[in-house]
């Protein structure tokens, strides 16, 4: 009984007919396709969340500023201008500089409909994301309450709000 070597019995097996058919490989790109269809909308839903919890995280940080900067002047918040790195605003005692947003521009805090309270407008900067498109977040705060926040797109408050 004669012996095959290793290298032999390696080249019969490269003899027969290798790789994938031509159905084989269109499924496997239809199930690709299929997966990144349903991924894709939902990475872009996460990172447009990341970017509004960026900007709720500035207006929280204006809110803690501002109920300070009503302890210690004894007066009404600051409504206006406020401090920013390239503007020092008007407001003598406002305790923060308030950080540039890449993806938002904030407005000028406006009063509240009770007094004292005051509220403000973050509005998506351009280029718009496709799903959600332009929209503006307002953000109105109480003293003792916690801030009421609203979304002028229907499908932008039940996404990306708390």
């Amino acid at each position: 009984m004669a012996r095959t070597s290793p290298v032999s019995r390696f080249r019969s097996c490269q003899s027969g007919a290798a790789g994938f058919t031509l159905i084989e490989l269109l499924v496997v790109i239809l199930i690709i396709g299929i997966l990144a269809a349903i991924a894709v909308p939902q990475y872009f839903k996460m990172v447009e969340k990341g970017r509004v919890t960026e900007a709720m995280s500035t207006l929280d940080s204006i809110r803690s500023a501002q109920e300070r900067y009503l302890s210690t002047s004894g007066g009404f918040y600051c409504l206006s201008a406020l401090p920013t790195q390239a503007s020092p605003g008007s407001c003598t005692g406002f305790d923060i500089v308030v950080p540039t947003l890449t993806h938002f521009t904030i407005g000028t805090p406006s009063a509240g409909t009770n007094s004292p309270s005051w509220q403000v407008t973050i509005t998506r900067n351009s280029p718009p994301p496709l799903y959600y498109g332009s929209y503006v977040i307002s953000y109105d705060v109480e003293p003792g309450l916690p801030p009421s926040v609203s979304c002028s797109d229907t499908q932008c408050g039940t996404d990306l709000l708390p």
